[in-house]
């Protein structure tokens, strides 16, 4: 039993010796944990010792693993603590400035809309538009009244204008002549009553295809009235010829339609109107003073009398006849004074009926008529 101790005590001599030697080993791993913090930069180098300790696992195999384990895992959590505490500030100072960056712009927009939103530079582009539209700078004539058959001069101004035309109109608005005329300038003209005692001129500037217009009005004083009364002269009424005649004369009426004799003015002339299309039909009295057809009208109707019995059975109504047209009479002949007066120029004339009733014919032996009273 001696004799087997020795070599247990040289066993135990052997690891002593590497037990001895291991803190010789750490001693020489100390100097490389004191140069971690210079090497901050690159977590990676910290890493790079453990390679060194590999040998161990070599020693491990012939003495106890146990010693070797319990002192390795003590620099490792030391260098992994320094490398998350060095990389932590950084990454939560960098988002702090982030959203002050992202509030900047914020204030910058809000002001921005303002000079967008101002309606004040939409009116600029109608300034340099102006060129293209023509402008009516004044439009005038030399009287707003002046008698028939007189003379006035029209006279105007315009800007950008390439070229210009007065229409004249009469009072319904139906353009009776054009005179073509330079964009700054005046033109005389001569005023007849025959399209009404109410003239307008329309100055028309023109630039390209656009245009404007304005409207200026002259009034025809005429010489004569109408023996019916100015105020009931139709618009496009001219002045009379002369003074209205008067003689005597007889009026009928019937179921659908009138008939007046007329004298005045040395006139003998029958007028038959019918209410079909207000057309009328004049023929010159060829009676004979006695003959008359008395066939019997309906109860509460007349036969026509005198001059228009024998118009009604010896002449045809304007579409058809008479009797056809017309009807029967409604009343007894009115024989009172008709008078008759003509309009200068256009051939109009106008006949007056019992009530005040006025007829205007529109000239000629045929034709159409109107009530204007």
């Amino acid at each position: 039993m001696i004799i087997r101790a020795k070599p247990l005590i040289a066993l135990v001599i052997v690891v002593l010796s590497i037990v001895g030697c291991q803190p010789i080993a750490q001693d020489a791993a100390i100097p490389t944990l004191a140069q971690l913090p210079s090497l901050t930069p690159s977590p990676t180098s910290t890493i790079t010792p453990t390679p060194t300790d590999t040998p161990l696992p070599t020693f491990t195999s012939t003495a106890s693993p146990t010693a070797t384990l319990t002192r390795t895992p003590t620099p490792t959590p030391t260098t992994t603590a320094t490398a998350t505490s060095t990389e932590t500030p950084s990454a939560t100072f960098t988002p702090s400035r982030t959203p002050t960056r992202t509030r900047t712009p914020t204030p910058t927009r809000t002001s921005t809309p303002r000079p967008t939103n101002t309606p004040r530079p939409t009116s600029t582009p109608t300034a340099t538009n102006t060129p293209d539209v023509p402008v009516i700078v004044s439009f005038q004539a030399t009287a707003s009244s002046v008698a028939d058959n007189s003379p006035v001069t029209l006279f105007w101004t315009t800007q950008n204008a390439d070229g210009a035309r007065i229409e004249q109109l009469n009072a319904q608005g139906v353009i009776v002549n054009t005179y073509g005329v330079v964009p700054n300038g005046q033109l005389p003209v001569m005023l007849q009553s025959t399209q009404g005692r109410m003239v307008l001129f329309r100055l028309v500037a023109v630039r390209g295809a656009n245009e404007i217009a304005q409207t200026l009005s002259v009034t025809i004083t005429c010489a004569i009235s109408w023996f019916f009364g100015d105020q009931y002269a139709p618009p496009d009424a001219g002045c009379p010829q002369a003074l209205g005649a008067s003689a005597p004369g007889n009026f009928q009426p019937f179921e659908r339609g009138y008939m007046i004799y007329v004298t005045a003015n040395g006139l003998n002339r029958i007028y038959g109107l019918q209410f079909d299309q207000n057309r009328y039909i004049v023929y010159v009295n060829n009676w004979d003073g006695t003959t008359v057809n008395n066939t019997a009208a309906p109860s509460g109707l007349y036969i026509p009398q005198q001059m228009f019995n024998w118009v009604y059975y010896n002449t045809l109504a304007p579409i058809g006849a008479w009797n056809q047209e017309i009807g029967w009479a409604a009343s007894d002949i009115n024989s009172e004074n008709r008078t008759i007066q003509f309009e200068a120029g256009s051939g109009r004339f106008y006949i007056d009926a019992p009530g005040n009733v006025i007829f205007r014919f529109s000239g000629g032996d045929s034709g159409t008529w109107t009530r204007i009273r």
